[in-house]
This record gives C-alpha cells, structure tokens and sequence, in this order.
C-alpha cells in the first residue's frame, strides 16, 4: 500500500516535471519563430525595396533609350513583353505577338530564335518594321536577341529580345537621302563651279565644272586625300566654324603658288587665274554647322580680255596726249633741256645745232666738229661723218666722248640720233636728228657696271658659302647616319660604346656648326641688337678667356694678364663675350703645345684685347684669309666650325670696331681686337 502510493506520487511529481519542460520549449519556440518571422520579414522588407530600386533605374533607363523588353520561353513557347512603365509582364501566344510585327519580319525574328537556340549564334541584331497601328502608321524597330537563361545542359531555355524603336531615325534617313539625291543633281549639273567641303572644312566633293576650271583629273583621289579649306591660297585666313555668307574674288598665281607651297598636287592648271566666289555655311535649326558651298566661277578670260580693251584705250589716249604735247611744248623742252636739234649737210659739210625752231641755228664745219672730240673716239666721229657724206640710207645712233666739260669738272658724253631726209627722187638730202646730253647717263651705267662687279663678287662669295655650308653640313650628318646604320649590321657589344661616341661627337659638332650659320646669318642680316651698358671689364675678361680654351689641349699652357683691379666700360656684354670666347676657343683649338697669352689695354678710347700663341703661324697671303667662311689655314687644317673667326670678325665691325692678326710661320700668331667704348672709371693693379 505504501509502495503504492509511494510511486503514485514520484509519477506526479515527474509529470510535472514534463509540464513544465514542455511549456517551457513551447515558449522558447514560440519566441524563436517571432524573432525568425520579423528577421525573414526585414529581409523580405529590404530586397523587395531593392527590386522595387532596381526596377525603377530600369524603367528611367529603358525610358530614357527608348527601349522595350520581351523574352521568350522555348519549352512553353510563350512570350512575355515587359512593360517599360511598371515592369509588369504580358504573355502572348507565338500567333498574338506576330500581330505586332510585319509577317516577313517576324518570320526573321523566328529565325534568329532558331538560329540562338541551336547555338549557330550567341545573339543576333536585325531591324523589323511593325504592324500598321489604327492610324496605318507602321514603326521600325532595332532589335537585339540574346540569350537570357540556360538549364543544366546549358541550352537556351528563355531567349531575351531588347527593341528599340529607329522609326524617327530611319525617316531622318531617308530624307536625308533625297535630300543628298537632290543635292547632288543641282550640284553636278551646274553650269558654275560648286566645291562642297563638310563641317570640319575637309572637301567632301565637288563638281565636273570644278575640276574642268582647276584641271583636276583625278577628283577620287583629291576626295581620298582630305584636302582641308584652309589649304586654298584665299581661304588660307578664314575660319570654317565662324564663316558667314561671303563674297570674295581673287587673283592667285597657281604656278607660284605650287612652286613655293604646295598643298593641292592635283591641281594640273597653271598660270594666273581671277576667280569669283559665293561662300554660304550650311546651318541646321540649331545653328550647327553642316559644311560650306563654295558656287565659283573662272573669269580669268573675261578679266584678261577687259584689261586688253582698257590697256590699248590707255594707249592710244597716251599716245594721242603725247603727240599734242610734243606738237605743243616742243620748242619749249628744247630750250629748258639740254637736247638740241640737229642736221648734217652732206652737201656743204656742216652740222647746224638748233635750240629752238623759230631761230637760225649754229653750223659747225664737220673738222671742228671732230676736234670737240675726245681722242678716244675722234676715229668713230669721222667714221659717222663719213658714213653721212655718202648719203647712206641707214640711221645713225651713237654716243661720242667729247673734250667739252661739265659743271662738275666730268667730260660730256653727247648722244645723236639721226635719220636720213630724202627728197622726192629718194636722195638724201640731210640728215635731221636729235642731239642730248648724255653725260649723267654714261656715268651712271659706269657706276652700275661697277657696282654690278661687286655684286657679282658678293654673290660668288654667296654662292661659295652655300656650297660650302652643305657640304660643312653633310660631313657629320653622314657619320651620325653611318655609325648609326652600324648598329644595324652585325657588330660586337664592344664596339657599341664607340658608336655611340662618335654619333654624340659629329651631332655636337653639326649642333655648333647649325647654331654658328644661324647666328652668322642674323648678322648678315643685321637682326641683332646691341645694348650697351656699364660693365667691369676687368671681371669678366678671366671668365671668357676661360671658357674659350675650355677645349685646348692639355700640352698647352694659358696665361691672362689682367692689369686691371676694375675697368668700368659701356660695352655690349653679351656680344663681346661672345666674341672673345670664340676667338680664344679658335685659337685654343689651333695650338697643339706651347703658350696662349690673352691680355687687354684701353687707351685712346679704344679698349684693345690681345691674344697670342707660340704655335703655328701662317704666311700673310694665307692669314688673311683667316677672316673669310669656312676656309682652313695654311695647313689644310679646319679649327672649330669654320665660322668662329667670320662670326668674331662681323661682331667686331657691327659694333664699330676692327680686328686683325700678324702671324709668322713656326712663330704663332697674335690677334688684335679695338673696339671704341666709353670709360667710366678704372683702377689699376700696382706693379711692385
């Protein structure tokens, strides 16, 4: 009995137990699936504001390209057009969504179904048009098919088809190709010149008439080439972005024009030519620039023929005017002139010099005539008197060197031209000319001849420096190309360091020599300035002696004598400097051994610098060709460029000085520059 009850309570007791474990668990569940519910439904919560995001940029971009979606499902064989709106989707059967296209187009789109889902192509790209709306209006579209899923087997399963619609596209298309159609009609049948060139002013075409005026035979290959507007002589100026409605006529010399610039080999004319032409920009409603026309027409005939009519009415009105005024101011001119008529009589052998029409002129028998005469030409005076006593026919033009003299002490030169006068038998009766002073005259073309002799001296010596430069030229520039093409050839790496030297050597010294013709050409043309200004000569002397025997060999010695704590000047530091750096570098090159002295004085006004060297020395013929371009001295031997002491020389003498060299074979040579400057003030070393 107790046993009995003993074990009726333990089985109470562990019921309890189980009571209370289950509600317990209970609660912990039902806890746990409150907070997994809320935890799922956040999530839930924040994906759904994800997609919603998501489908909105969608939208505003299928919007925004004017783009519509559909897919496919090839195992259902269903279409769904996806709204641009709202993304929702609408299903159409195969036969449903055909209606939305033209057959044959949709028989394309089919294809290209077919042609993804067997994997001959991973997308394809076609344009259809659409199925005519309630309006009859029929729409075009691009559209791009692509895969959109695949199953294990990786076989298309959803197909993704994008169009957009290309409908304003295509009309803006075709208009454009009627407009072109027409454009080209008027263009090539036109009777004037038109030149099309597009908006970046390249030539995009031009008519027959165009290239029948330019002698263009072959317009593709011009067209190929993209000539630009600017390339045409009078449109060189002009700016195709800013162009307005213009005008122009012009007068270019196309055979000058190629000679020194050309830009159009295909034009075949030559010569002058007068050209006429409208210019008119093409603008769209927003003011952008589609090209020009260029409507142009040859009037080089027409002008030419103008200028004939207007020449030769100029002449004759000139002729006529001066006839009046010959007939009119004849005795008028003889009478402030120096020319005087003049007849010869054969019969009584005189010449009669008249100065005015209405009086007796005076006669001359022809041997007093001949004693006026300088002796140089008495034997041509009386071979024309002479010639005049036989009565030739022929007309007689010379000019005798007289003894009479001038105010200014010269000889007088008197010229006759005379005619023959015949009677009504054909005989010569006398003979009437005119007679001038041509002393001015004469000695002006012997002036000229004179001058014309140095001309042709200095454009000998041009001629010579011309020569000489490109030959000066090409040295090193063959040796930088020949050590050059030696890399290229097969050559041990030992020998690469020496290539490379001597390409470094001959590039320094064509760098000199190019920057010395520079220089010596801007003095030639007078295009340096000198500006003179105060200066411690004393200072800088050391300096630039210096630098220049920066390249004299080391068996060399070098002294400067600088007597001189300051010598204040007002010199032209730059160009003096450069002066004595090159005279000391020439020098410093042309001595091998012995010594160099630099030193300098001012007196008289002058500030004379001196340099000397021990070694060398030249005959006098051969320094005084020192001076000259690129000329070696008397050993065959070229020191520096060639142009240093031509360059030291012309620097000199621009700025008012001179320079000179005494030199003595075996003994050296001493150099002496004095140029004129204005002293300040100085202070000299004291010697102890």
């Amino acid at each position: 009995m107790f046993t009995t009850i003993l074990t009726d309570n333990y089985m109470l007791i562990f019921s309890n137990h189980i009571y209370s474990f289950l509600i317990a668990v209970f609660l912990i569940s039902a806890i746990c699936m409150v907070v997994y519910n809320r935890i799922i439904y956040y999530r839930e919560r924040k994906i759904t504001r994800k997609v919603q995001r998501l489908n909105m940029q969608l939208t505003q971009i299928m919007d925004a390209n004017k783009t519509d979606a559909w897919t496919y499902h090839t195992k259902k064989n269903i279409y769904k057009v996806i709204s641009k709106q709202n993304l929702t989707e609408t299903l159409y059967t195969p036969f449903d969504f055909s209606q939305l296209y033209d057959r044959d187009d949709f028989k394309k789109i089919q294809k290209s179904i077919s042609s993804i889902q067997k994997r001959e192509a991973l997308s394809e790209t076609l344009t259809v048009k659409s199925a005519p709306n309630k309006d009859g209006q029929v729409k075009c579209y691009e559209i791009s098919i692509t895969v959109l899923h695949r199953n294990r087997h990786d076989i298309p399963c959803e197909i993704l088809g994008t169009q957009r619609d290309v409908t304003l596209e295509r009309q803006r298309a075709e208009e454009t190709r009627k407009l072109m159609l027409r454009y080209h009609t008027v263009f090539n049948s036109s009777l004037v010149d038109m030149i099309y060139y597009n908006a970046d002013g390249y030539l995009a075409d031009l008519n027959d008439k165009a290239c029948e005026t330019f002698g263009v035979k072959d317009p593709q290959t011009l067209l190929k080439r993209r000539m630009k507007m600017n390339d045409i002589p009078s449109y060189r100026d002009m700016d195709v972005h800013t162009l307005e409605h213009t005008q122009l006529s012009s007068i270019t010399d196309i055979s000058k024009t190629k000679a020194t610039d050309e830009r159009v080999p295909e034009v075949t004319r030559q010569g002058k030519i007068y050209y006429e032409v409208m210019l008119g920009p093409i603008r769209n409603e927003e003011n952008q620039l589609y090209g020009v026309i260029a409507a142009g027409r040859d009037i080089t005939e027409m002008v030419e023929s103008t200028h004939k009519q207007k020449n030769a009415v100029r002449l004759i009105e000139k002729r006529n005017k001066e006839i009046q005024r010959y007939i009119r101011d004849i005795n008028y001119s003889l009478k402030i002139s120096e020319a005087r008529l003049v007849n010869y009589y054969p019969d009584t052998h005189e010449l009669e010099i008249l100065s005015d029409l209405s009086e007796t002129g005076k006669r001359i028998p022809q041997l007093h005539a001949v004693e006026l005469i300088h002796s140089d030409d008495q034997s041509k005076a009386r071979h024309l008197i002479l010639h005049m006593d036989r009565r030739n026919s022929g007309k007689i033009s010379e000019t005798l060197h007289t003894k009479l003299t001038d105010k200014k002490g010269r000889d007088i030169y008197l010229s006759f031209n005379l005619m023959p006068i015949t009677n009504s038998d054909g005989l010569v009766t006398h003979y009437f000319g005119l007679l001038r002073n041509n002393t001015e005259m004469t000695y002006t073309e012997m002036q000229l001849q004179e001058e014309t002799a140095k001309a042709q001296e200095e454009e000998q010596l041009k001629n010579a420096f011309l020569q000489n430069m490109s030959y000066e030229l090409r040295v090193p520039l063959h040796a930088v190309i020949g050590f050059a093409d030696l890399f290229k050839t097969e050559h041990s790496l030992e020998d690469e360091p020496i290539f490379a030297n001597e390409i470094k050597k001959n590039t320094d010294v064509l760098l000199n020599l190019i920057n010395d013709i520079l220089f010596i050409s801007r003095l030639d043309a007078h295009m340096i300035e000198y500006n003179y200004e105060v200066h411690d000569f004393a200072t800088l002397f050391d300096g630039w002696c210096q630098h220049g025997w920066s390249n004299t060999s080391s068996n060399v010695r070098t002294i400067i004598n600088n007597s001189y704590h300051s010598l204040r000047v007002k010199i032209d530091k730059h160009n003096l400097g450069i002066a004595i750096e090159k005279l000391c570098n020439y020098i410093g090159l042309s001595t091998s051994e012995g010594l160099i002295k630099s030193r300098y004085e001012y007196l008289h006004d002058e500030l004379i610098v001196i340099v000397d060297s021990t070694d060398g020395g030249m005959d006098l013929e051969d320094a005084t060709k020192m001076f000259d371009r690129f000329v070696s001295d008397g050993k065959n031997k070229r020191n520096g460029t060639g142009l240093d002491l031509p360059i030291v020389k012309e620097i000199i003498e621009q700025m008012g000085g001179t320079i000179d060299v005494l030199s003595e074979p075996n003994k050296g040579s001493s150099f002496f520059i004095a140029l004129p400057c204005e002293m300040i003030d100085f202070e000299r070393k004291i010697v102890i």
